[in-house]
């Protein structure tokens, strides 16, 4: 097995290794801040994140309004609520070791303003925000106002092309690193195509040296590329660590922080 080395990410030296956001209060502060403090990145979920009473209760999410439009607010207002009180946590036990990244859903109802409000709520508390499900444009500007780095989640060379031109290009300084969410591994939001066969998977490998062979185009050879889904056991991926043709790599464990002690479930 190899030895890895600490990579730089999010203005930072830390090890290449990142812990996948899981919605629903699954990826928390406690499991967050555990990854960080161990020397990686925690990421905390803005998805229905718990936040607690003044004695550490839950929080029950209930809702009052009478109209639809009243009820997303209260929604909202829970999910900022939430995601402060777990990058508090994760702060806190973190400990000022390696870095804090908020995990969001850009297709999820009121993802733009829960992103502001945390960021707002919870300044310097959080290095990084990912995202995904979609085609997050306006997260590098969101990102970039806040002063934190942005990580997006493709699934193609394809994909990271439309979004660098549209719109990434004009805050190329905070992009932290390209999560690649592999369509075929993942166990998250997988992105095909209408060219891709979902019954024939292709090799990360390939569609990972050409996502880099695009980012060396546009002068991002520095930044990391994150692998995402199917990785479990680093022994799997040595081909991988320190290869020229890649580049800087960083891995994304999704699944396998579930079964840790500080997981919530």
């Amino acid at each position: 097995m190899k030895s890895i080395n600490a990579v730089r990410i999010g203005g930072a030296e830390i090890l290449p290794l990142i812990e996948g956001g899981k919605g629903v209060s699954v990826s928390t502060g406690a499991s967050a801040g555990a990854w960080a403090a161990a020397g990686g990145a925690g990421t905390i979920s803005l998805v229905n994140a718990d936040s607690y009473d003044e004695e550490g209760n839950i929080i029950p999410q209930i809702y009052h309004g009478r109209t639809r439009r009243e009820r997303h607010e209260e929604l909202i207002e829970y999910a900022v609520r939430g995601g402060i009180a777990q990058a508090r946590i994760a702060h806190e036990m973190a400990g000022g070791k390696g870095r804090i990244h908020a995990n969001i859903l850009w297709e999820m109802g009121g993802a733009e303003h829960v992103i502001e409000g945390v960021l707002s709520g919870a300044k310097g508390l959080i290095h990084g925000v990912t995202c995904g499900a979609g085609m997050p444009y306006r997260l590098s500007e969101i990102a970039a106002q806040h002063g934190v780095y942005y990580y997006p989640i493709v699934s193609s060379a394809r994909a990271f092309n439309a979004l660098w031109k549209r719109s990434y290009s004009k805050a190329s300084d905070m992009l932290g690193g390209v999560v690649y969410e592999d369509p075929w591994r993942a166990g998250g939001h997988n992105g095909l195509s209408n060219t891709e066969n979902p019954l024939s998977p292709e090799e990360p490998y390939q569609r990972v040296a050409a996502l880099r062979k695009l980012m060396r185009s546009f002068g991002l050879d520095h930044v990391p590329v994150i692998m995402a889904g199917g990785v479990w056991w680093l022994e799997e991926w040595q081909d991988w660590i320190d290869n020229p043709e890649l580049g800087p790599v960083v891995f994304q464990f999704g699944t396998r922080p579930l079964l840790t002690q500080e997981s919530p479930i």
